[in-house]
């Protein structure tokens, strides 16, 4: 005999299934997607060039890991030193929050310093030379696991030149000749952009006349262009006796020309150099502009203003002997560094300066000092800095640099050498009774 449900009750029945459903997803637990985020730092990579002669790599700290960029292993081991030295390829070093450098030397040849970076999809060069004696190279490092493909837009005196596009194999690096990128130009630039993958790129400028090394130096990477831009940390130019000579490096890669006004800031005063309270920079090309009649009685900045976003670097050389290139820097913030027993000459600018340093010489004994002063202020240790941490107050922003004279001239910008990247992980979370 079969059922039959008159109209009330087939109403009551799906009354109780729509309950029962109810009540069992209230209380069976059930598995909700929940998203927390990760922070860390990036991966560096430290630049190895064969041309560049002897090269160390400077770690902020020991027990870091490290692995070479050889396409044999993904794998980091953990380093009892903080100062590994390149033979064959680029280095990488694994998280953390200091600063690792780099610095060269070549018999003969001069002393090159630059920061290894975690890599950045848009970056400038403001520096190098295409020109006859050119030997300098920029490195593309890959520290991915995938092929990169990066696009290298070229610009010179005249005008841009075309793209060039290159394709990096995973684990590995690429090296491309300047002359080859920018040939015949002793005013280039270039401007790295990362299609595909995690890239590091790396500009060696270096110059040579026949059998004679000219000098050499790493151009260091420039952000996106800004309006207002401070160098901090330059050679001066003392007297008739002196071989140094300096000048400024610029390009205006908008669609319009750019008016720059440019301001010395030096233990002497602040001042404008002669022609650069109104400097007319073409937009597309890129112009050098000796410093003239320039001199300071000690390692200066310079605060650069434009009315259209440009990009800047400044030159030292002196004489046919070595030559340095430095580049803006953003506000410095608590970082770590390991100046690998050099002496640096430290040079902060800002309005109000109060930067904490504390580290330890070569010799063991350890150091605290706080850098005050207005607008310059330098430091000179009395002998070589292994490890150093610079801490300052974020709300009152400075800008630093290093000078290096030991072998040759460098210098290189004090900041952080990367920053937290924020991830987002989702995972599976059981939802328990809370009712």
């Amino acid at each position: 005999m079969k059922l039959r449900l008159i109209g009330p009750q087939k109403s009551y029945l799906a009354a109780a299934i729509l309950l029962v459903g109810v009540l069992t997803s209230y209380l069976i637990p059930t598995a909700q997607r929940v998203s927390v985020v990760a922070s860390s730092y990036p991966v560096q990579a430290c630049p190895h060039f064969a041309s560049a002669g002897d090269t160390t790599a400077s770690l902020p700290a020991t027990k870091l890991g490290i692995r070479y960029l050889d396409g044999k292993s993904a794998t980091f081991a953990r380093t009892s030193r903080s100062q590994i030295t390149l033979t064959k390829s680029s280095l990488l070093v694994d998280s953390n929050p200091g600063t690792s450098l780099v610095f060269s030397s070549l018999n003969s040849a001069g002393t090159a310093a630059t920061a290894c970076t975690a890599g950045n999809p848009d970056e400038w060069f403001i520096g190098g030379s295409g020109g006859l004696t050119s030997k300098g190279q920029l490195e593309i490092v890959n520290s991915g696991l995938s092929e990169s493909i990066v696009d290298i837009f070229p610009f010179t005196s005249k005008s841009p030149l075309a793209q060039v596009t290159v394709k990096v194999k995973a684990k590995s690096s690429a090296a491309i000749s300047l002359d080859v990128l920018a040939p015949g130009e002793d005013s280039m630039a270039l401007h790295v952009l990362t299609r595909t993958g995690r890239v590091s790129a790396f500009l060696l400028d270096q110059r040579a006349k026949g059998l004679s090394n000219l000098g050499m130096d790493y151009v260091k990477p420039s952000d996106s262009p800004q309006k207002s831009l401070v160098i901090a940390g330059i050679y001066p130019h003392t007297g008739s006796k002196s071989g140094i000579v300096n000048s400024l490096r610029l390009l205006a890669p908008g669609s319009l020309d750019a008016t720059v006004h440019v301001q010395v800031i030096s233990g002497d005063g602040i001042f404008v150099p002669v022609g650069f309270d109104a400097l007319q920079v073409k937009h597309g090309s890129v112009v050098t502009i000796p410093l003239a009649n320039l001199t300071t009685s000690s390692a200066f900045g310079l605060q650069i203003e434009s009315d259209q976003p440009i990009l800047a670097g400044a030159l030292t050389t002196n004489g046919s002997r070595d030559f340095a290139w430095a580049q803006p820097v953003r506000p410095l913030t608590a970082t770590s560094m390991n100046f690998s027993g050099h002496i640096p000459v430290v040079t902060i600018l800002g309005r109000s300066i109060s930067v904490r340093l504390r580290g330890q010489y070569v010799t063991g004994k350890n150091f605290a000092v706080t850098i005050k002063g207005s607008d310059i202020a330098t430091w000179v240790p009395k002998y070589g800095v292994a490890s150093i941490k610079f801490t300052t107050d974020p709300k009152t922003p400075v800008f630093a640099g290093a000078l290096f004279t030991s072998g040759g001239l460098t210098q290189i910008g004090i900041a952080q050498g990367a920053a937290i990247e924020n991830t987002t992980v989702p995972f599976n979370d059981v939802h328990t009774l809370t009712h």
